[in-house]
């Protein structure tokens, strides 16, 4: 019968205090049925939760041949008030001869916790290996750490070093996974104020076992959970396809505008095109300056004044100052080609011509 509690209750530490009090309480109920192997793992459990008091009074009665109990009451000591009593404890731990393979890998788990303290006080060879689980600035400013041994640590960090507080609660072997960092790495990631994975640094104080905690965190149903979760999804889904939906007509909307810019820029250059094609010339000849100057066939020179001055005060450089360099350009082709037209009409030499003056005749 306790070995079905046992198994229902699954291997080490799961995430999530609900399924933490769960396996709690199947453990318990094994233990209490005689099964002296389930204690070690009761006792992890605990210890995950931060109650390192209960933990404890589980592994008193745990078989003293098992090497993780060994294990996790190191743990259990660490995990008190200050981690007082942790060196004596390790001490102790490492004193016994490893057997079998669970021996030998609470022994090498025992030997990198050694290295990991010697390490944060300052005394170590530079072995050890730490990741970094959380950040905490009030209260009072700790850091969560884990190490390769799957312990993990509560801290107070200063600009050069990493004091103990106490151990913190491990989530099994499994922590160790994510430990690659030297304790000089660790100390630039503090300064820089980085989290590392954002988990919660639990109080300087581990609590006592609170049975209406662990009755709320029982009573949470896993179908409403999933149910919930499940509902979650779908509305996460439902949101992903009307984004999806939004991005398309935004990305269509972006295309008619740039389509649309790309046929006004065409058009611009067409015209702009066309109007340095179209340039003004000088007329050549009398009737060509007729009718640049809107006059019929020979004009009198007063007809000829009056339509030059009507036309070339609106060329005047004054009134064109403000608009397009093209048209500033037209306005200036057009006061030429206006009064090359009086000079031809009226008989006048050109200013090219009148700045030559008269040729000089031999006699």
């Amino acid at each position: 019968m306790s070995d079905a509690f046992t198994r229902a209750a699954g291997g080490m530490p799961p995430r999530g205090d609900s399924a933490r009090w769960r396996q709690v309480a199947l453990l318990a109920v094994a233990a209490s049925l005689g099964d002296r192997p389930a204690r070690p793992a009761l006792a992890a459990a605990l210890q995950s939760l931060d109650h390192p008091v209960e933990a404890g009074r589980a592994l008193s009665a745990a078989p003293d041949d098992d090497p993780w109990t060994r294990w996790w009451a190191v743990l259990a000591v660490g995990q008190g008030e200050a981690a007082q009593g942790l060196d004596d404890a390790l001490v102790a731990a490492r004193a016994v001869t490893p057997g079998g393979p669970d021996g030998r890998e609470v022994a090498r788990r025992l030997d990198d916790l050694a290295d990991e303290l010697a390490a944060l006080r300052g005394t170590g060879g530079g072995h050890a290996r730490f990741a970094l689980l959380g950040h905490r600035a009030n209260p009072e400013r700790r850091v969560m750490l884990a190490g390769r041994s799957s312990a993990a640590f509560i801290v107070d960090p200063s600009w050069d070093s990493l004091a103990l507080v106490r151990l913190a609660p491990s989530d099994g072997p499994s922590m160790s996974n994510s430990a690659h960092h030297s304790l000089g790495d660790l100390l630039r990631l503090v300064r820089q104020g980085q989290s590392g994975q954002g988990r919660r640094v639990p109080d300087d104080l581990p609590s006592a076992a609170d049975p209406d905690v662990m009755l709320h965190l029982l009573r949470a149903d896993s179908g409403s959970r999933d149910g919930a979760l499940a509902s979650l999804a779908e509305e996460v889904r439902e949101e992903r396809a009307r984004l999806a939906e939004r991005q398309e007509a935004l990305d269509d909307e972006w295309g008619e505008i740039q389509a649309e810019k790309a046929r006004l820029r065409t058009l611009a250059q067409g015209l702009l095109d066309k109007q340095q094609a179209s340039g003004i010339a000088a007329p050549t000849s009398a009737a060509e300056a007729a009718d640049l100057l809107g006059l019929g066939p020979r004009p009198s020179a007063q007809e000829v004044e009056r339509a030059f001055r009507r036309q070339v005060v609106r060329c005047h450089p004054d009134r064109v100052a403000e608009l397009h360099p093209d048209l500033q350009g037209r306005a200036a082709d057009m006061t030429v080609a206006l009064t090359a037209a009086r000079a031809i009409l009226l008989g006048k030499p050109s200013p090219a011509r009148r700045r030559q003056g008269p040729r000089w005749q031999p006699r």
